[in-house]
């Protein structure tokens, strides 16, 4: 598990106001090795961004790489469910727009959601086709797609068998949203990574309390009752070595702790994590 400590990365998510600068001077100064962005300032998705535009993009390339700092992933808002044709043509161009994005960050991943399933008569097979067609994307780009465990897809078991549908086609991977299954359905860390192995190819974390009224609300790290050690225990098991990737929904939540005491509060914690982890 040592391998894992200095892949810590942060989300955008939760420092919706913070300009480039400050985003790599924190990402820096709380010794984070990776930043994951998921919109930037006004704009929640990053093609619409004149930050990531032509030279624009290449100066925040060169900011990002010269403070020794890797962009872990693009958030984007595709989803691999589409109830018709013409929705999953939009789907798919927004992955390659942000496929395009990936090569001047040196970034090699894109996350994609799941997407709402609720209407659709079959899934898993819906899914599956989109995700045929993604993986040509991909390929092409030299990319991955990152399936988050979300919306629909809180059931690992249910995200797994779209991606065993599917073929389990080069160029797509999952990504472990570590609060959302537990959370959601309930659903134990060792029985998560059973399902998603050995296809994680990112994780988020956040942690929450339980709220009146059966709600939860996110709090810092450590904080909450989200059973983080053993997540944690569980995805070492898996033998992954990527990025754990803090996930501040600041962005939708505004009334939660500012990102300057959020996400260094993180990478302490996870250091302190791994640090009791190893202990004999």
């Amino acid at each position: 598990m040592t391998d894992l400590v200095p892949r810590l990365s942060f989300s955008t998510l939760g420092c919706p106001g913070w300009d480039a600068s400050r985003i790599v001077e924190t990402a820096v100064a709380s010794g984070y090795g990776a930043i994951d962005f998921r919109g930037y300032l006004d704009d929640v998705e990053l093609p619409e961004s004149p930050a990531f535009r032509s030279g624009a993009l290449r100066e925040l390339a060169a900011r990002v790489r010269d403070a020794g700092l890797a962009v872990s992933c693009l958030g984007s808002g595709a989803k691999m469910t589409a109830p018709d044709a013409a929705a999953r043509a939009r789907e798919l161009d927004t992955m390659r727009r942000y496929a395009d994005l990936c090569a001047p960050l040196g970034c090699r991943q894109v996350r994609i959601f799941g997407g709402a399933a609720e209407e659709i008569a079959d899934p898993v097979q819906n899914a599956a086709e989109t995700l045929v067609a993604a993986s040509e994307i991909a390929r092409n780009a030299g990319i991955e797609f990152a399936v988050e465990t979300h919306d629909s897809w809180t059931d690992t078991g249910k995200l797994r068998a779209a991606f065993d549908a599917a073929g389990r086609p080069d160029g797509i991977t999952l990504l472990w949203d570590v609060h959302h299954p537990w959370a959601a359905k309930g659903e134990a860390p060792e029985v998560s990574a059973r399902n998603l192995a050995p296809f994680i190819g990112n994780t988020h974390w956040k942690d929450s309390r339980p709220m009146p009224g059966g709600k939860r609300r996110l709090c810092l790290p450590g904080e909450g009752d989200a059973p983080l050690g053993s997540i944690l225990e569980a995805l070492s098991s898996t033998g992954y070595d990527g990025w754990l990737t803090f996930e501040w929904e600041k962005r939708w939540h505004p009334e939660i702790e500012e990102p300057e005491v959020a996400i260094p509060a993180f990478a302490r914690f996870m250091r302190g994590l791994f640090a009791k982890a190893l202990e004999p």
